[in-house]
C-alpha cells in the first residue's frame, strides 16, 4: 500500500501541478521535508551525477532551496575542487551534454567557458528544457587555483515571475 502511495505521488501529483519536476523526483513546491527525505534516501546516487563525459556533480546538504517550507530550486556542484583547466572542461562538457538532451541555450556570457573572465554579477550560461518547465543555470566560482562549477535548477514559471519582480 505504501508503494502505491509513492507511485501515485511520483506520477499523478506532478501532473496535477503541471508536471513541474525540477530534477528527477524533486518537484517544484513539494514540501521541503519530503525533498530532504528523498535526498537522504538517494544520497549515494545523488553524489555522483554525470552531466557530460568525465564530469561528476553532487547534491549536498544545502542543495535544496525552499521558500515557506516548499522546494523552489536545487543547487548541485562539482563533486571535487577543480583546477582552472578542469573547470573550463566541465563547463564545455556540461553545455554539450545539456544541448544533446535538447536543452536550449537561452543566455551565455561571451566568455562563459573561462572561469577567470566570467562576470560574477551576471549569469554565466542558462538553458531551458524542451518543455519550458525548467531553467538550468551553470556558473563557475573560485579563486586562485581552486574552482567549482555550480548548476541551479529553477521552475520556469517561477523564474519568469522572479525576473519580472513579481516574486
Amino acid at each position: 500500500m505504501k508503494f502505491l502511495g509513492i507511485l501515485l505521488f511520483i506520477f499523478i501529483v506532478p501532473n496535477l501541478v503541471g508536471g513541474q519536476v525540477l530534477y528527477k523526483e524533486f518537484i517544484y513546491e513539494m514540501p521541503i521535508d519530503q525533498a530532504k527525505k528523498i535526498l537522504q534516501k538517494k544520497s549515494k546516487t545523488l553524489k555522483n551525477i554525470n552531466l557530460g563525459n568525465g564530469t561528476s556533480y553532487a547534491f549536498r546538504k544545502r542543495s535544496l532551496v525552499d521558500r515557506d517550507g516548499r522546494l523552489v530550486s536545487i543547487n548541485i556542484w562539482s563533486k571535487k575542487n577543480l583546477s582552472l583547466s578542469q573547470a573550463t572542461a566541465y563547463l564545455k562538457k556540461t553545455r554539450k551534454y545539456l544541448e544533446s538532451t535538447d536543452h536550449k541555450t537561452v543566455y551565455a556570457q561571451e566568455n562563459w567557458s573561462n572561469p577567470v573572465l566570467v562576470k560574477k554579477n551576471l549569469p554565466c550560461i542558462r538553458f531551458i528544457d524542451p518543455d519550458k518547465r525548467v531553467v538550468i543555470e551553470m556558473y563557475p566560482r573560485g579563486q586562485g587555483s581552486v574552482f567549482n562549477v555550480f548548476i541551479t535548477y529553477y521552475n520556469y514559471e517561477w523564474f519568469l515571475r522572479k525576473a519580472k519582480g513579481e516574486e
